[in-house]
């Protein structure tokens, strides 16, 4: 995208991520963004629905970083009931103090949660109070059956023998595995230190040949000299005789003296011809021999490869045999130790076992158990009720107000909004987190949610692809000037407790799909 684009980053609610407790309110951190411009002198270059389409499965849009923020989440839920906005008293920017009025619910809001939570906690109790009745109907039961299982003691000395020897087997295995290792390793070690690879691969059969097959090209080399001599030899008796029998008969010789000089001529040439034959056959032994020799070179290095090869592996493979060996050996030892400790845990409770007649005293436990566990679970849905339920009623007059000192990097929600499960109502400043907001297009925010985590990249961050988690979805939409551009804010967090990312880069961030 080009530097002189605008990207316009908004954001309409957090959502919680991490939960810090602390003075009586729920924290949570999450992203905040602010308005960015990378150019302001082209404003009418916006483009806050730019998708980079990325494959079948994902898309990405573009946004800034910006400083993170610490939200502040009502500590009562808000699906079960619509609770209204009815007057915001701060803004983004605004500079607070702990207990300053943030924004006011409307008394019809404030009316229908307190009658919500009047039932529910009424409900919780009845729940709790049945589970109590069930864990005491159970106990009797599970009483009866453990006195029916008695006869299941019967089984503890066969049960202890199997137990014992399944320690046993494991150590024994435990101790094979580790004697093989250490045997492997050993062999490796041996044909290196014999000279395995080395016969295996023929070295010396090899090198030997290379060698015959170079004095072999030598004595080739040599004869090919020599031929080559002689046919030059040879050649210059041919001329020299052509030339002293045109010179005879330029100067009128008898036939005898031309007679002679042609019959020297003409052996001469046979002569010539022997040679020339003779250094055809050396040149066609001088190739062959250098063939031989490429040959034999070739086989030889090929050997040596290999062998290098083989030895390489056989270093690998010791090296890692002595790894596994000491992993194993140390397994082994751990093994022997605890089948000491658990052959004496056995004794004890075989011993128990046959003391106590059965093991219907573990069957009757897990029955209690679970309907304890119930009880538990119906105690922590009322106690969970009741804690909201106090929460509602803290607020007075529904007005809910600031938890701690700080300046307000954003205010979600506006006059007539409804509260949203999760969702912070302002955000404080926090530099331990870096947010990216970017603009979502209406029909793939059902794409996306709340806690999923994104891919980011940032521009000029050598650190690679950084991964991020929605922590905001917003709950009104953003349009880009027609109705086919809606979009909406989603906000991206990224840990920077480390404080290697700072604001103002841009950034791409890689949602996947249909996960």
């Amino acid at each position: 995208m080009s530097g002189k684009k605008k990207f316009r980053c908004v954001i309409a609610g957090a959502t919680a991520v991490c939960v810090l407790l602390g003075g009586g309110t729920i924290y949570h951190v999450v992203a905040s963004a602010k308005d960015k411009t990378l150019d302001a002198a082209t404003d009418t270059e916006t483009d806050t629905t730019e998708q980079k389409e990325t494959a079948s499965t994902s898309f990405s849009e573009d946004g800034t970083t910006q400083i993170g923020s610490v939200s502040q989440i009502p500590e009562f839920s808000v699906n079960a009931v619509t609770m209204t906005v009815e007057e915001v008293y701060q803004a983004a920017g605004d500079t607070v103090a702990a207990g300053d009025a943030l924004l006011k619910i409307s008394d019809d809001s404030m009316q229908e949660a307190t009658a919500y939570y009047e039932s529910a906690v009424a409900e919780a109790k009845r729940t709790l109070e049945l589970a109590q009745a069930d864990l005491s109907s159970g106990d009797l039961e599970a009483q009866s059956t453990k006195q029916e299982t008695t006869l299941d003691a019967q089984t503890a000395a066969e049960s202890y023998q199997a137990a014992v020897d399944e320690i046993d087997v494991e150590v024994a295995e435990k101790k094979e595995a580790y004697d093989e290792a250490v045997e492997s390793a050993q062999q490796y070690q041996e044909d290196l230190d014999n000279g395995t690879y080395y016969t295996s691969n023929g070295l010396s059969e090899k090198k030997d040949a290379q060698t015959q097959a170079e004095t072999e090209l030598q004595t080739a080399q040599s004869n090919l000299e020599t031929a080559q001599k002689e046919a030059d030899a040879a050649a210059l008796t041919v001329g020299s005789s052509m030339t002293e029998l045109k010179s005879k008969i330029a100067d009128g010789a008898d036939s005898a003296t031309l007679a002679t000089l042609v019959d020297n001529m003409i052996l001469a040439y046979e002569t010539q011809q022997k040679t020339a034959s003779a250094l055809t056959e050396a040149q066609k032994a001088a190739d062959t021999a250098q063939s031989n020799v490429d040959q034999a070179a070739k086989a030889f290095e090929t050997a040596v490869e290999s062998y290098n090869k083989d030895t390489e592996e056989a270093s690998e493979k010791i090296t890692e045999l002595t790894e596994q060996a000491e992993k194993l050996l140390t397994q082994y030892e751990e093994a022997e130790r605890n089948s000491v400790v658990e052959k004496v845990q056995l004794k004890n409770e075989y011993d128990t076992a046959e003391l106590e007649g059965s093991y219907a005293d573990g069957i009757y436990q897990s029955s209690v158990i679970s309907l304890e566990q119930a009880v538990e679970e119906a105690q922590r849905n009322y106690d969970t009720l009741v804690a909201e339920q106090a929460a509602l009623l803290a607020v007075s007059d529904g007005v809910i107000t600031a938890s701690q000192d700080g300046t307000l990097s954003y205010v979600a929600y506006a006059e007539g909004d409804t509260l949203k499960a999760d969702t912070a109502v302002v955000l404080y400043s926090d530099n331990s987190t870096i947010s990216i907001s970017v603009e979502v297009p209406q029909e793939k925010t059902t794409e996306v949610s709340v806690g999923e985590e994104v891919a980011v990249q940032i521009s000029g961050n050598r650190m690679g692809i950084q991964t991020g988690t929605i922590t905001s979805i917003a709950s009104g939409a953003t349009t880009g000037g027609s109705i086919s551009n809606v979009t909406y804010a989603v906000v991206v967090t990224i840990d920077n407790t480390e404080g290697t990312l700072s604001a103002g880069s841009s950034a791409v961030v890689t949602f996947e799909m249909g996960e």
